[in-house]
């Protein structure tokens, strides 16, 4: 089968490769119990791979000016290059799995292949273990085209059973004449796709403060955010419980995820302090993914992070007016949440955030909500614990910020460039901002109707 790229799936490869980044999401599923062998792992693989044919194809880059790249079946597909274990130094935890994520989003998917990886990673934390996954950006559009993640994993301990993988034979690679006609009806179901900027169809919305333009608008960029260029990747995670944010969200209104960004200002506050920035009167651009009300696809809001309002109350109060203003507009659909999917679907949302994030201008650093499913999740009998999200940096960008829910945790997954060396000291000014919140909120009461 030949399926010519999108304009944006083609813009995402163009700018991976002008601006030496990297487009690929990733994500650490922790699970309880011993981990599956490798080959039990191989054999879920390709008994689903029918689900998410993508992971079997691959890009050829167009033979002429006229056409665009293509997905064409692999001929030389070998899972054994895909799906991949690694066992850590004992004793090993979230920490050390954490460094791997790292390490292993810090290298460049190989274009020659489907663009994906699969890493088993064992025994963590005792009777743990992980699976690592690493997908470009282009391979998940949010609509027809599932990730692998989502049809691995099963709603209940006793997976039904997959039939036998058929033997699958790849077609044989098209003719220059075939591309040029997939190029050719591509353009056709789209003429306009050439014209568009990066991001297709996607939706993008400007926030700005209350009573005018954005702050941040006219602000010098932070050199600190923007210290981005190489691409060794950190990786540092912390977890609060919803609970304790939910106790918050009741005395100062507005939702939970208002309380997220506004812990999430007051630490980059103290973080560019540190780093000897100005923060007073500063306003950052953070690029948040919302859903977009009558489509499956996003909306890219900016809203205004104050990290120069020191009193978490007050910084609360602009941030959730910033999304009262939108909520009002009717653009996005449940807009004071972050962008939500039914099922499964981590690796969907950060590849849709990517592509936001890549095709957009002005902005510091991009939070992403991924959230996790409303059930039980479990990989071959083995229950799902806990998400370690990392959405990728866009280009000029340093810092990622991605917030993933679970069995009532969330778990803030901080990828930076390796340009942060002091990444820890983020995170833990991150838990000071989100343990102030909770003093800041004591004597407040929540606003009626939220």
């Amino acid at each position: 089968m030949i399926e010519s790229l999108t304009a944006a799936q083609a813009r995402l490869l163009e700018l991976e490769t002008r601006h030496g980044v990297h487009l690929h999401a990733g994500c650490a599923l922790l699970f309880d119990g011993p981990a599956p062998s490798l080959e039990r792992l191989t054999e879920l693989v390709r008994s689903r791979l029918d689900r998410a044919p993508r992971y079997r194809r691959k890009v050829l880059a167009s033979a002429g000016a006229l056409g665009r790249p293509c997905w064409i079946d692999d001929p030389h597909f070998d899972l054994g290059f895909h799906v991949r274990a690694v066992a850590l130094p004992a004793p090993a935890g979230e920490t050390e799995l954490w460094r791997l994520l790292a390490s292993v989003l810090s290298h460049r998917l190989d274009r020659g292949k489907p663009l994906w990886e699969l890493w088993l990673v064992g025994p963590i934390c005792g009777e743990r273990f992980a699976l690592i996954g690493k997908s470009h950006a282009t391979l998940i559009d949010g609509e027809s085209n599932h990730d692998l993640l989502s049809v691995l994993v099963d709603e209940r301990p006793a997976a039904p059973e997959s039939p036998p993988a058929s033997r699958w034979n790849a077609p044989p690679p098209p003719s220059g004449a075939q591309l040029l006609l997939a190029t050719l009806a591509g353009q056709a179901r789209d003429p306009l796709a050439p014209l568009r900027s990066l991001g297709g169809g996607l939706t993008r919305a400007t926030l700005g403060l209350p009573g005018g333009a954005s702050a941040a608008a006219g602000a010098p960029r932070s050199a600190v955010l923007h210290a981005g260029g190489g691409l060794q990747r950190r990786y540092a995670s912390i977890e609060v419980g919803i609970g304790r944010l939910r106790r918050e969200r009741e005395r100062l209104g507005g939702t939970i995820n208002d309380a997220v960004l506004t812990a999430v200002a007051g630490a980059l506050g103290r973080y560019l302090g540190s780093h000897g920035e100005d923060t007073r009167a500063r306003t950052l651009r953070a690029l948040v993914p919302l859903a977009d009300a009558g489509s499956p696809r996003l909306l890219a809001a900016h809203v205004p992070l104050p990290v120069g309002i020191d009193d978490p109350r007050r910084r609360h109060a602009e941030i959730s007016r910033a999304l009262d203003g939108l909520a009002a507009s009717g653009r996005a659909r449940g807009a004071r949440d972050l962008v939500g999917l039914a099922g499964f679907a981590p690796p969907t949302l950060l590849g849709q955030a990517a592509a936001l994030a890549a095709g957009e201008r002005r902005f510091d650093l991009v939070v992403t909500n991924v959230p996790g499913p409303s059930g039980e999740r479990y990989l071959l009998g083995r229950p799902l614990r806990a998400i370690h999200a990392a959405a990728p940096l866009a280009p000029g960008q340093a810092l990622a910020v991605s917030v993933a829910s679970l069995r009532g945790r969330l778990r803030f997954g901080l990828l930076a460039d390796d340009a942060l060396g002091d990444l820890d000291a983020l995170a833990g000014m991150l838990e000071e901002s989100l343990a102030e919140l909770r003093k800041g909120a004591g004597g407040r009461r929540a606003r009626a109707g939220h």
